[in-house]
């Protein structure tokens, strides 16, 4: 599963590490929208019809000025995997917002 979070999340793993994240996009993968900017990167929302695993909708993540993009999320392409999908990656619009403005979230 590559949507668990890790005792390692937020480090990145070395490159001799076997266990990959989420996969890129295929070439055939086609936004679906673009959920936002902050802290300099845009998050989107993508659906890959033809990737390894099946359909899937990923979250994906990249700088504002670049073409690149990373998958950070990979939800099932059904109705409750959109839904999914869309929670995350505002929750990760959010995050990059409050680490933008160079201080933590208040208190809940």
């Amino acid at each position: 599963m590559d949507n668990v979070i890790r005792p390692t999340f937020g480090s990145r793993a070395p490159r001799s590490d076997p266990r990959p994240g989420p996969a890129a996009p295929t070439e055939t993968a086609q936004m679906l929208r673009l959920l936002g900017h902050a802290g300099g990167y845009r998050v989107g929302l993508v659906e890959d019809a033809d990737a390894p695993e099946g359909p899937v909708l990923r979250i994906v993540l990249g700088p504002e000025t670049g073409e690149v993009v990373e998958a950070v999320a990979v939800m099932p392409a059904t109705p409750e995997g959109a839904v999914d999908a869309e929670m995350v990656g505002m929750a990760v619009l959010r995050t990059l917002e409050i680490v933008g403005e160079g201080h933590g979230p208040g208190i809940a």
